[in-house]
């Protein structure tokens, strides 16, 4: 229902103010949704990224960024030259730690301890052969038929020969210790390191030609990460470093939408709320689809200038018909509308016809007694541009009633 006043300007009359129309709605229940529109950038929304898997040089590029790769395809062979010389250091670390090894697990017949006990076998051969001349020197000094400082520098060589012996056999245990114990596990361990490593770098041997994980289209890397993608591209005889981001393939109908939103807004957004893109690139193609992730912290760039801090969010988009990934290119910029909020059933009035802010809202309801309006106090949900959710305080059936302003007549001649 609508209802209009006005006063009719006079002939000749000079425009007057403006006038007050009276507007009025009965109140039902309808759908009614929250949206936030942002713009934002087409993407890999399912990619697959592509990083180098050892430290190299590029040998040979099969592609170029934005081609449209099949499963198996080579996108890059990297030189194996440096790859080479690394495993032969490896293969060559672990020749000597498997020789310690070995000779560790004979340790107790090894040389080193067939030396050493030799030596104390030779100290107490020796210490025996003194003991049994010092004996029968006695003897013969006691008969008068030696000479007492002959006596006395055999005693001297047996206490030189006893300490002999006894440095001999703590040299014994010495030896015998060191295959024991710590010793042991250390050789171990860098059996088991140099083992390791062996096979890590002959794995890599395979990975030298890059392949297409599956069919997609190859997209550079994000600024700042690897080659192809900042300062210098991609090229025969680019270095790279092991796990350095080459590229990322972007599944087909995994397409996605990146964008930023303002921190007034970050909390409004939670993953998985439904999202539609257009974009001048595509006409009148609509994309469906669903927040992937919110970024849990600002951007390091987001503040420069405005005060206000901004957060990176994705969408994933639902898979494209045949038609619609011919037209939507990564790279083109979209408008994203994320309905932030959904209800089938609300009870819904303009923007116009609310009074005042929350919590002390009003509106005007037309009494159904009296037919004259009064003012009644609602509880406000969320508003849109194009209406106020109340969740309180009126009934369907209802009528309320706003005004607005009437621009005033043009003053005729």
């Amino acid at each position: 229902m609508l209802a209009l006043w006005w006063w009719g300007p006079g002939s000749g009359s000079a425009p007057g103010p403006a006038a007050l129309v009276e507007k009025s709605q009965v109140v039902k229940r309808e759908p009614f949704t929250s949206t936030l529109n942002v713009a934002g950038t087409i993407g890999p929304g399912n990619g697959i990224d592509i990083t180098a898997p050892f430290d190299g040089t590029v040998k040979s590029i099969n592609f170029a960024y934005g081609d449209l790769v099949n499963r198996g395809q080579t996108l890059v062979e990297l030189d194996l030259s440096e790859l080479e010389q690394s495993r032969n250091e490896a293969e060559s670390a672990y020749l000597k730690a498997a020789q310690a090894s070995g000779d560790m697990a004979s340790w107790t017949s090894g040389p080193e301890v067939s030396r050493a006990r030799r030596a104390a076998e030779t100290a107490m051969f020796q210490l025996d052969d003194t003991e049994n001349k010092l004996r029968e020197t006695k003897t013969l000094l006691d008969r008068g038929l030696v000479s007492r400082s002959e006596y006395d520098g055999m005693v001297q060589q047996q206490r030189s020969q006893k300490a002999s012996l006894e440095a001999a056999r703590e040299d014994l245990g010495t030896t015998l210790r060191r295959g024991q114990g710590p010793n042991r596990r250390l050789v171990e361990l860098d059996l088991t390191n140099a083992q390791l490593r062996l096979a890590k770098l002959t794995a890599q041997f395979g990975g030298a030609v890059l392949r297409a994980p599956d069919d997609g289209i190859v997209v550079r890397p994000p600024p700042g990460q690897g080659n192809g993608a900042g300062s210098e591209a991609l090229h025969v005889g680019s270095r790279l470093t092991k796990g350095q981001l080459i590229g990322t393939i972007a599944r087909a109908g995994g397409l996605g939408v990146s964008f930023r939103l303002d921190e007034a807004d970050i909390n409004r957004i939670k993953v998985g709320m439904p999202v539609t893109g257009t974009g001048p690139g595509f006409g009148e193609i609509s994309l469906a689809g669903q927040i992937a992730s919110v970024a849990g912290e600002a951007s390091k760039d987001s503040a420069g200038g405005t005060g206000k801090a901004s957060f990176t969010a994705t969408a994933r988009l639902d898979a494209l018909t045949p038609e619609q990934a011919a037209r939507v290119k990564i790279g083109m910029t979209a408008m994203v509308i994320v309905i932030a909020y959904s209800n089938p059933s609300a009870i819904v009035v303009p923007p116009e016809a609310v009074q005042g802010a929350a919590p002390a809202a009003t509106v005007m309801v037309r009494d159904g007694k009296t037919g004259k309006p009064v003012p009644r106090m609602v509880r406000l949900g969320l508003v849109s541009p194009t209406g106020a959710e109340i969740l309180s305080g009126l009934k369907p059936g209802e009528e309320v009633l706003w005004s607005v302003a009437q621009p005033a007549a043009p003053a005729t001649p």
